[in-house]
């Protein structure tokens, strides 16, 4: 097993680096402008094959005729089977069908008709009430949206027109603007032309400008990012060091450079100040300005877990450290008194604990690893002069720890000192991690370390104090199964006792000379706890800072948020007028180089199978009593299933009650053309007709409030005490401190809100309620079932008022929601989204009439896409072109309505009437099958009132 979770729920993920690993230079407008990976790393594994182009695939689908909630059907027992199977439905056919950019046409799918007022901010500006969501006026306003980033930001005039036109037709009335302050050379708007980075491009920003009224217009507001990809350097009057870091990392210099601090605030100002010639406001003025960002996926918490703040230049570090003794000094009166607090340990070493600790045996005694598709190989022997182990990677996997080798059978006692030393080194540069954790599952990690390891041999050693007692604990070496590498181990050992927490000779606290925490160097409890209550100060000072100056300086009226939350301590991201997050799931994998565009990998696998989700991830970052939105939430793309994506998002933020989502992302095909007709990246949804379409449905659930926020309130203490421990001993780049550190079942936030009392006396709970065993998962509305009871073919139910879906592996089974019912002939892999949205009236008053829109979704491809083998898991390069194809589902759908009085219609890419369907009466209800030969995925029926 390995030794970290491998799943693929990035709320934002540590296998994302930073942002430039998400969209290198030649994936950067052949591709969307994608920002960053996810936090948590929570992964479902699975795999498929089939034909590209549209031919029926063969990803495998358990089948089983258990019981569950959901009936299961056949030809001899079900009408309404037998309906389907009567009519002789086609199944597997994939049609063009391309969903025009420029559509704004009126009819049944034009949503944003019914849902948005216009001009935005017609109300004034967004506010926050009592109860902690966002408000115009005293009315509740929640915000479905999109991300437009980079060059797409910046469209001509004509196509910035019909974009915001198209966009609101499918109900989205917030837009955030992202990474307009790239480097990557697609157009921004910072001027770096003139050669740094501290005034605006004067062509790029007015069509910006333009962009941004045409939305305003239609009734989107705007979410506008400040520190995104901006690049820094010494023309901008910062140290020549600057030039040491990574973009990424030096955006983080701000929470100790007074310089660097300065230069965020000036493009603040130069920004915000910036007067819009067709609104004739600044965008601090303009009411239709709803939000701004001040760092993007950044905190100096999660640049010290990835172990960047270890790596920063002498100068800035030395700013660093020079705060932490002011910090000290403030805290104790002596180097005695600290010393003392901090616990420091020295005690002779014990007995070696590992067997064949010099492989000289070879890896007898250890366990060697290979995961996913990697393959690898050993050698003892004599390698420039050091006896050891050589371990060669011949074939990479998809992640860093597909190759491992670890020793377990280790006894700990909690509170004890033990010391892990060894000698390592590679054919190159690599990262070497290095671990101890338990060796069953669920494989928690203990203590964890990165090294860097070259062609010379080095020797490291740490000392550290066990944090609990374990029987079977292990050494595991990994971190380069996803690289073809070759790594050397030598005289690794394992003993009791060591030194720690003793300050170095020289080092005083009158002295102010006290060095820094680094990562992979380990503390006693007492000064860890230092570390991290002082970089919290940091991080809460910086981020209020940077808010006064937004609010009061700059006179901004809207909200203002920091940054994710996976990235940043709860208790800094308070000071805020909202929360935010992020989560992907199924994020792509880069097996060699970060955001390869040939060499990447997603487990093409639905949600439906997993309530280790996005959902549950997100949800246990929410902050009890303020606004919660999530600015970046996508399924990737070119994944079979991403269909639901809008649908999972929308129903159950909505009973979170959250207050915003933002999918990722709406962006060109490169060079401004928004009309080629297929998707080509892993995340943009412009050209992608399934998740577009699921937009209209999403739109309904949550921003018409469809689905009922849940009744009940799981809320746990999250108290300064409880934060500075998980800051101190379990937070990781990607998932600094959040629910997910206090066990919190994945169950929970499936059938009730959840929220994180993070105040000074907390509320809530302070132990998890226990996880449920049930495989049936009802939210106490009873609007949305969350249905695990057939292995590997989960379904998700949502039965409300005005809408009713089913989401997941659901052909061969007849669904009842309250008086709708669903059949669905074999698809492609067996799965669709079926979803049935009242433009006017309700399912409950059946006689009084109502305008019904209907979508069905299932696999989707572009033409010529090219699978690079039997488990599409990637196309490489091979993205295909336009047309894109969709699946048409078969089904038998039965309604309320009197037959005699309903209609139905194909509709056409632009949602207009096509071909009348036939409608049958069965037993007084409206009948409507589709046999799979329509050639769309919506429909509109229309109901007359009874007499």
């Amino acid at each position: 097993m390995p030794l970290f979770s491998h799943s693929s729920v990035s709320v934002c993920p540590s296998r994302r680096a930073d942002d430039a690993r998400r969209k290198p230079l030649s994936m950067w407008y052949c591709r969307a402008a994608l920002v960053s990976l996810l936090p948590l790393s929570l992964a479902a594994c699975g795999g498929g094959g089939g034909s590209g182009g549209g031919g029926a695939a063969t990803l495998p689908v358990a089948t089983s005729s258990s019981a569950s909630s959901v009936i299961s059907i056949s030809s001899s027992s079900s009408s309404l089977a037998s309906s389907v199977s009567s009519t002789n439905a086609v199944a597997n056919q994939m049609v063009g069908f391309v969903l025009p950019f420029d559509n704004k046409s009126a009819g049944i799918t034009q949503t944003g008709a019914l849902l948005n007022h216009t001009p935005a901010g017609k109300f004034g500006s967004i506010k926050v009430d009592a109860n902690g969501h966002f408000v115009l006026g005293t009315t509740r306003e929640r915000f479905l949206g999109v991300n437009i980033t980079a060059s797409s930001t910046m469209p001509s005039h004509e196509n910035a027109e019909k974009i915001a036109q198209r966009l609101a037709k499918f109900g989205v009335n917030l837009v955030r603007f992202h990474h307009m302050d790239n480097h990557f050379g697609a157009n921004s708007i910072i001027n770096y032309a003139a050669g740094n980075s501290r005034t605006l491009d004067p062509v790029n920003i007015e069509r910006m400008d333009y962009f941004f009224n045409q939305l305003k217009l239609n009734g989107i507001y705007i979410d506008l990012n400040l520190i995104n990809a901006r690049e820094f350097s010494a023309a901008d009057g910062l140290p020549a060091e600057i030039s040491q870091l990574s973009w990424k990392q030096a955006h983080v210099l701000g929470f100790v450079n007074d310089t660097f601090h300065n230069l965020e605030k000036e493009y603040a100002r130069n920004l915000l100040t910036h007067k819009n010639p067709y609104t004739n406001l600044t965008y601090a003025e303009d009411p239709a300005v709803a939000f701004v960002e001040i760092n993007n996926e950044n905190g100096i918490f999660q640049q010290f877990y990835d172990g960047s703040l270890d790596k920063w230049p002498t100068l800035f570090r030395t700013q660093l450290v020079t705060k932490w003794n002011a910090w000290l000094a403030a805290k104790y009166t002596s180097t005695a008194a600290l010393e003392t607090a901090w616990g420091a340990q020295d005690e002779a070493l014990g007995a070696e604990k590992l067997a064949n600790s010099d492989f000289a045996s070879g890896v007898i005694g250890w366990n060697f690893e290979q995961h996913d598709i990697a393959a690898a190989n050993t050698q003892a022997g004599t390698f420039d002069g050091r006896a050891g182990l050589k371990i060669t990677v011949t074939k990479a996997g998809s992640a860093s720890w597909n190759v491992q080798i670890n020793q377990g059978s280790q006894a700990l006692v909690k509170d004890k000192l033990y010391t892990l030393s060894f000698w390592a080194k590679a054919d190159s540069a690599r990262a070497l991690g290095v671990a101890l954790g338990l060796n069953y599952d669920p494989w928690t990690t203990l203590e964890s370390h990165t090294y860097n390891i070259d062609a010379g041999w080095k020797y490291f050693e740490t000392s550290f104090i066990a944090s609990a007692s374990d029987t079977n604990a292990r050494v595991n070496f990994t971190g380069f199964g996803n690289q073809l590498a070759t790594i050397y181990l030598a005289n690794v050992s394992f003993k009791t006792g060591g030194s720690i927490g003793k300050l170095p000779s020289g080092q005083t606290l009158e002295a102010k000379n006290i060095s820094g925490d680094l990562r992979n160097e380990s503390y006693t409890s007492g000064r860890t706890l230092d570390w991290a209550n002082f970089l919290r100060s940091v991080e809460s000072a910086y981020w209020l800072d940077m808010k006064t100056y937004i609010k009061t300086d700059l006179k901004f009226a809207g909200l203002v948020t920091g940054t994710a939350i996976m990235n940043s301590p709860p208790s800094a991201q308070k000071q805020m007028d909202y929360a935010d997050a992020h989560a992907y799931w199924q994020h792509p994998q880069f097996p060699g180089a970060d955001w390869d565009a040939v060499n990447w990998k997603v487990n093409n696998v639905s949600m439906v199978n997993s309530i280790n989700s996005t959902i549950s991830g997100l949800s246990k970052q929410r902050i009890k009593g303020m606004p919660f939105t999530i600015s970046e939430y996508q399924h990737a793309s070119p994944v079979a299933y991403s269909a639901e994506a809008p649908l999972f998002a929308a129903a159950y933020g909505a009973l979170q009650d959250w207050d915003g989502i933002m999918f990722f992302a709406y962006d060109s095909n490169g060079n401004d053309n928004w009309a080629a007709g297929f998707f080509s990246d892993f995340f943009s949804m412009n050209a992608h007709p399934t998740k577009m379409a699921n937009m209209l449905v999403a739109a309904n659930i949550f921003r018409r409030g469809d689905v009922a926020a849940a009744k009940n309130v799981v809320s746990m203490n999250w108290s300064p005490a409880t934060e500075l421990s998980v800051l101190a001993t379990k937070g990781s780049a990607w998932n600094v401190a959040n629910g997910s550190h206090l066990n919190v079942p994945d169950d929970i936030p499936l059938t009730k809100r959840f929220a994180l009392d993070v105040s000074k006396s907390p509320q809530g709970l302070s132990v998890a309620p226990a996880a449920s065993t049930n495989n049936i998962l009802t939210s106490d509305t009873e609007e949305l079932v969350w249905n695990r009871s057939i292995s590997d073919k989960g379904v998700v139910t949502i039965d409300t008022e005005k809408t009713k879906a089913v989401v997941g592996f659901i052909n061969g089974r007849r669904f009842t929601l309250s008086n709708v019912t669903i059949a669905v002939a074999p698809t492609t892999f067996n799965w669709a989204t079926v979803s049935l949205t009242l433009q006017q009236g309700s399912f409950t008053s059946p006689a009084a009439g109502a305008k019904l829109l209907m979508v069905l979704t299932g696999n989707v491809e572009n033409t010529n896409m090219g699978w690079t083998d039997a488990t599409h898991t990637s196309v490489s390069n091979n993205w295909g072109k336009s047309p894109t194809l969709v699946e048409v589902i078969p089904a038998t759908i039965d309604l309320p309505f009197a037959s005699a009085n309903t209609k139905a219609w194909i509709l056409d890419e632009t949602g207009q009437r096509k071909n009348q369907l036939d409608v049958s009466d069965n037993n007084g209800r409206a009948r409507i099958v589709l046999n799979g030969t329509t050639a769309t995925l919506w429909y509109e029926v229309e109901v007359s009132a009874s007499n």
